[in-house]
């Protein structure tokens, strides 16, 4: 399991069945399935979002989903394997659909995710995401959710 050969790359419509499974796993344990395959798919096809996977040897370890609006980016999923974490393959997908958000002149990305989920809230900060916001029951009620961000362009703050 050699890191240099994992490959960051868009997402295939192949790819819908293994990336919605993995988020079930991953994201979305103890709550009712949201991004399922056909969602998937919509995103993959949508001209606003990108949806990268991280594959080593042809087989998915990771992936992520951001949509990209008028001014700001939007981090809906990021999901690493078990096996894979803690070996930079988050920090790719990352920092791979940063830069997209980058380069298309975006101010600042969001995300959300569980108040429990301390691992992610280290990940994020160290990553330069400051929480912004708790947001109450905002995973199906059954959930708070903290609301992370993070400036894209040097002078703009974040509100």
């Amino acid at each position: 399991m050699d890191i240099k050969q994992t490959t960051i790359a868009l997402a295939h419509v192949d790819d819908v069945y293994n990336i919605a499974s993995m988020s079930r796993v991953i994201i979305e344990h103890g709550l009712q399935w949201s991004w399922t395959p056909e969602r998937i798919g919509r995103c993959i096809l949508s001209p606003d979002i990108n949806v990268v996977t991280a594959k080593n040897d042809g087989e998915l370890i990771g992936f992520g989903l951001m949509f990209y609006g008028n001014s700001k980016a939007h981090l809906n999923l990021l999901g690493v394997d078990a096996n894979w974490r803690s070996r930079g393959v988050g920090h790719e997908l990352l920092t791979w659909l940063e830069k997209c958000a980058v380069t298309a002149g975006l101010e600042c990305c969001q995300l959300e995710l569980r108040e429990s989920n301390r691992k992610a809230r280290k990940f994020y900060s160290a990553h330069g995401y400051t929480e912004i916001e708790r947001v109450r029951g905002y995973y199906q009620q059954q959930e708070n959710a903290i609301r992370m961000a993070r400036s894209l362009q040097e002078g703009y703050f974040l509100s």
